[in-house]
């Protein structure tokens, strides 16, 4: 038998619904602004489409180090929700303006950088794995978020990044102790990682740091290269100086491999893509250098 309703009692259920659907507005995704794009990837892998991130340094070829902030960054700062911030000297010119957002993540106090470490941290894999299980805490506690959901995207990454540790492992047991040469340090805990002895830190320090490596410093670098005592030069794309370009042509000079690891995720990779890119131009300078 059909049951037919009253037109007011019709209205007022229609009305009703109306009602739940206003109360219940579709939710904005969490804003995550970051300095630097690797972290921003690794947030919106954990993330997925709970969050909406934000890189201020996204174009490779860019030095932190010295980098003069814009209003826009400051403002994109505050406004963000969780805000990832390398630290270690190496962009602390951005902390002041975290003090606006909801929360923030210093990835040095995460990964217990000291003074004199390396500030490279999103190239050391450690220090990501601790600043995925930080951010994943930090948005599973949103409002509205799926906790389970985050930790099974958050599983998903540290599988990947467990794929990334055994690639090094497998280095490691290939070329433990293989000495190279440095012109800056960016990516030096994945060469550490991977076997790799940088030979003349200082030097490489020095060049970070802006500052005058020592004759002393200079004279060994030049005669490992020189004797091709080292398997390789690694360089930054984005640190350029009359002495860096000097050492390139000595490498060059003597069929030394020279590679570039540049400190900014390219375009379009995933953080994981990008380190695996990394250790196979690094395995196959190996297989140069020995010839």
């Amino acid at each position: 038998m059909m049951r037919f309703f009253p037109a007011f009692l019709l209205a007022a259920l229609i009305s009703g619904s109306v009602a739940v659907a206003q109360a219940e507005p579709s939710r904005s995704p969490v804003r995550v602004v970051c300095v630097e794009a690797a972290w921003c990837d690794v947030a919106a892998q954990i993330g997925g489409a709970d969050v909406q991130t934000q890189s201020l340094l996204a174009t490779p070829g860019i030095d932190p180090h010295d980098l003069t902030p814009s209003p826009s960054m400051a403002r994109a700062m505050a406004g963000a929700t969780i805000a990832v911030v390398n630290g270690a000297t190496y962009d602390d010119w951005a902390l002041p303006f975290t003090s606006s957002a909801s929360s923030r993540i210093v990835v040095a106090s995460i990964a217990g950088w000291q003074p004199g470490d390396n500030p490279h941290l999103f190239l050391d894999p450690a220090a990501v794995g601790k600043v995925a299980h930080v951010f994943a805490d930090m948005l599973s506690h949103q409002p509205g978020i799926s906790a389970s959901d985050v930790a099974e995207r958050l599983s998903a990454f540290l599988k990947e990044l467990d794929g990334v540790t055994g690639s090094l492992a497998a280095m490691k047991a290939r070329h433990a102790s293989v000495p190279v040469e440095a012109v800056e340090p960016v990516g030096e805990m994945l060469l550490r990682d991977a076997g790799l002895t940088v030979v003349d830190e200082s030097f490489a320090l020095a060049i970070m740091n802006h500052a005058e490596p020592s004759p002393r410093d200079v004279a060994q670098v030049d005669t490992q290269i020189d004797g091709r005592r080292v398997r390789m030069l690694i360089t930054n794309p984005a640190i350029h100086s009359p002495q860096i370009d000097r050492l390139v042509d000595r490498a060059q000079a003597v069929g030394l491999p020279v590679v570039a690891i540049g400190e900014t995720l390219p375009p379009g990779q995933s953080w994981q893509g990008w380190v695996h890119g990394i250790l196979q131009t690094v395995e196959q300078a190996l297989g140069d250098g020995g010839k």
